[in-house]
């Protein structure tokens, strides 16, 4: 018998042996579930009104200090609360809360935010960060406007504008209130800011 081919077919199904085994392995191995994650997305409204009160919740203390050192703003309210679980992506879209205390309630707000490919990487120091490829927060505000008809007479007409944030890919410690952004909302004494917090389901 030829010796190398001897060895070459031994070879051979040693190789083969090998393949099915680990083959078989990971046909065997049981599928594991993604991990999954709650998402709190907060709007606070800042403002200078003497009206108005704070209203918060104690996990946003540090935001709100953060921020006080930016801003002088007097009074802090979280006025909308979403809470979503997922554990890849969300797309939301609903009525919104008026924002603006005291406003006329003359026509609904509207909210539409999204984020997409969440997912947990390690930082340096170990502690685990949640990443985004993209964030978005888009909110329709009606408008009250005053027009003139061919009769002179006056009449009120709602306009819907959009305001909104856009961020690609971010990065933020888990359970930890994250400053998203801050929307200018028409009135000199409020500012709104989008706080992003998201932590492993239970």
């Amino acid at each position: 018998m030829n010796k190398p081919n001897y060895i070459f077919k031994i070879f051979l199904f040693l190789f083969a042996f090998s393949a099915t085994g680990a083959f078989a392995q990971t046909e065997n191995k049981s599928p594991t579930a993604e991990p999954c994650y709650e998402i709190v997305l907060q709007i606070l409204t800042a403002s200078n009104r003497a009206g108005d009160k704070n209203s918060n919740s104690p996990a946003l203390a540090g935001v709100i200090k953060r921020l006080k050192t930016f801003y002088e703003f007097s009074n802090y309210r979280v006025t909308t609360t979403y809470l979503q679980r997922t554990s890849n992506s969300v797309e939301y879209k609903s009525l919104m809360d008026d924002f603006s205390a005291g406003a006329e309630k003359y026509a609904p707000n509207f909210s539409d935010w999204a984020l997409r490919n969440l997912r947990t990487m390690p930082e340096s120091q170990g502690r685990k960060t949640i990443q985004f490829d993209s964030f978005r927060f888009n909110a329709r505000i009606p408008i009250n406007l005053q027009v003139k008809g061919e009769d002179g007479k006056s009449a009120s007409v709602v306009s819907y504008e959009s305001i909104g944030i856009t961020n690609s890919r971010f990065s933020l410690r888990e359970s930890e209130p994250t400053i998203i952004g801050s929307l200018a909302i028409g009135k000199s004494d409020e500012l709104m800011f989008l706080i992003l917090t998201v932590k492993a389901a239970e």
